[in-house]
């Protein structure tokens, strides 16, 4: 409800609102793959520092498009929402920023593509469909997961799990290959790591359930790469230990994921 009456009142001008030059839309399901169903993107929950914010926080996260019909225009992306979702603190009362809204307003002069742009660009990489194709071969199924949207490095990261379940009636899916993209480049590889190494030309550094430091002799990228490597770490450590009831573990990989994002911020900032 909230993402749905900013995209029309986020405008400051009488004659802007009037006229609905500048109004916004939530993107359609990228990952509605072709099905029809219309159904607006969902918004997701992230654990990073967005702009804006001196710190890492829990929030959900969403995207704007303009609304217009012009289809071309609705592949761009022009706002991103976050709300704060951390309800409290460690003297355990109410975060004084629960609730919170933010609002990053994207520069008319920059180009930035929509998920909806994204997807299609996945979907018509020559390279990607021809490994989707190979997936799809016997009795297995193609099933594409949540794209997120990350601000990154001065830009945004896009992000998307690939999953294969086979036809059986007790199969569930399993993650095969990981979609990233940044800019113009996409890379599609076995994991976010393989992936982030593809797309940044560099080493994502990445080491199981202790990623090593980040090296000092690392250029700018590469020091990106292996700080999101060691998020993608402790995101997957803080899941794990979040199903096994291990509050002590998960107390610390959320602490190496905020350390991770950190990392990933201060190098895109050089």
């Amino acid at each position: 409800m909230q993402r749905g009456i900013l995209g029309q009142y986020h405008v400051t001008d009488a004659g802007a609102f009037y006229s609905q030059q500048d109004a916004w839309m939530t993107p359609n399901d990228p990952v509605d793959q072709g099905q029809g169903t219309g159904s607006l993107q969902p918004p997701y929950y992230l654990t990073l520092q967005a702009p804006g914010q001196s710190k890492p926080s829990f929030s959900i996260y969403s995207t704007f498009i303009p609304r217009s019909t012009g289809e071309s225009s609705r592949n761009v992306l022009t706002g991103y929402f976050v709300a704060d979702s951390d309800a409290g603190n460690q003297d355990g009362k109410i975060s004084k920023n629960y609730g919170k809204l933010r609002l990053l307003t994207l520069p008319r002069t920059t180009i930035v593509p929509g998920p909806g742009q994204v997807q299609n660009n996945f979907n018509s990489d020559s390279e990607v469909s021809k490994l989707l194709n190979i997936l799809r071969q016997g009795s297995t199924k193609v099933l594409n997961g949540n794209l997120l949207t990350l601000p990154i490095g001065g830009g945004l990261l896009y992000v998307q799990p690939v999953y294969i379940q086979s036809t059986g009636e007790t199969s569930f899916p399993l993650l095969k290959k990981v979609l990233v993209a940044f800019g113009d480049k996409i890379a599609f590889e076995d994991n976010l790591d393989s992936a982030l190494n593809a797309l940044f030309d560099g080493d994502s550094g990445s080491g199981g359930n202790n990623p090593p430091p980040v090296d000092p002799g690392q250029t700018q990228a590469e020091k990106l790469a292996t700080a999101l490597a060691q998020a993608k770490q402790a995101m997957l450590d803080k899941d794990a230990a979040m199903k096994a009831g291990d509050w002590t573990a998960f107390g610390k990989a959320d602490a190496r994921l905020k350390a991770a994002i950190e990392a990933a911020l201060a190098a895109s900032q050089k």
